[in-house]
């Protein structure tokens, strides 16, 4: 509004210099105020044209700016609303660091009282455990002393049942030569009785104590019959005796050899000159320490295999 009376004061002025010029002629000058007013009115449209565009560019403005501003309380508010959402937020970390942080250090302290524990536990147990190594020795020192006595007990157990087994071997020998004995013995009064049975036939009034008696058929000049000469002795191969004992050895152990040379010797003989006649008498006494009969057995049958092949 103001613009527009600015306007029109300015137009006005304008007219009233061209009335107080003279100089303009008169038809002229009535053409000039029609064409002015003519223009005036005009640009007074003009002007009312635009100040209405002004006013409603005004209003629009005004009405955006006003939506503007709504929008921007809102958007603050939204803001605002946010911020306080995030300060909340901010406000649970914090809290939630603070609460985990206590957490940890808890942790820390508990973790580094089990440590503690676990250190102490520890060196108590590697105490325990030198304790025991120390007990162990101990018992090894006195096991080695206990299986050293032991050994000397088996030892001496052994050379006993050595001596024992020779004792054994040695009533055997003694058993053998009696039976051997009785044997010459009865083969001695079968003699007697065939001599005497010889004589009854020369002589029938022979007493009974002289058939008894064949030292008082000698005294009456009857002849007596001699034995028969014995025969050439044969004796066993040196290997024999190896063979036997490495059988020997297999079948009860390394006391093999003495046992065979303590029988050997039982029987009167050597190794080195034992008659071949005497071998089974020999396998004999030597398979008695086997206490396994089939063992026993095989045993007696390499060896008789093995005498034959010698």
């Amino acid at each position: 509004m103001k613009m527009y009376d600015s306007l029109k004061e300015v137009v006005q002025e304008s007219l009233q210099r061209s009335k107080a010029n003279p100089t303009a002629p008169g038809g002229t000058k009535g053409y000039n105020a029609s064409m002015l007013n003519d223009a005036i009115e005009e640009i007074e449209k003009f002007v009312a044209y635009r100040l209405g565009r002004l006013k409603v560019t005004v209003s629009e403005s005004a009405a955006l700016l006003a939506s503007e501003a709504q929008h921007n309380e809102q958007v603050i508010d939204g803001l605002k609303t946010d911020i306080g959402a995030l300060e909340t937020k901010i406000r649970q970390s914090e809290d939630t660091s603070r609460s985990k942080e206590v957490a940890k250090q808890k942790t820390e302290q508990e973790l580094t009282a089990k440590i503690e524990a676990l250190a102490a536990k520890l060196r108590e147990t590697e105490t325990i455990v030198r304790e025991k190594d120390a007990i162990i020795q101990g018992l090894e020192q006195n096991a080695n002393i206990r299986i050293q006595d032991l050994e000397n007990q088996l030892k001496a157990k052994e050379t006993i049942l050595v001596s024992r087994s020779r004792e054994v071997i040695d009533l055997k020998s003694q058993i053998n030569r009696l039976k051997n004995g009785i044997k010459e013995m009865s083969s001695f009064f079968k003699q007697s009785e065939v001599l005497a049975t010889l004589d009854g036939q020369d002589n029938s009034a022979v007493s009974p104590k002289e058939e008894a008696n064949p030292t008082s058929a000698h005294a009456k000049g009857k002849p007596i019959a001699s034995p028969a000469p014995a025969a050439a002795q044969e004796d066993v191969s040196p290997e024999f005796f190896k063979q036997l004992t490495v059988e020997l050895t297999q079948t009860i152990g390394p006391m093999a050899s003495l046992i065979v040379r303590d029988h050997v010797n039982a029987l009167g003989e050597t190794v080195e000159n034992f008659p071949k006649i005497r071998v089974k008498e020999l396998l004999d006494t030597v398979s008695a320490e086997i206490s396994d009969e089939r063992v026993k057995s095989s045993f007696c049958e390499r060896l008789a295999q093995i005498d034959r092949d010698l």
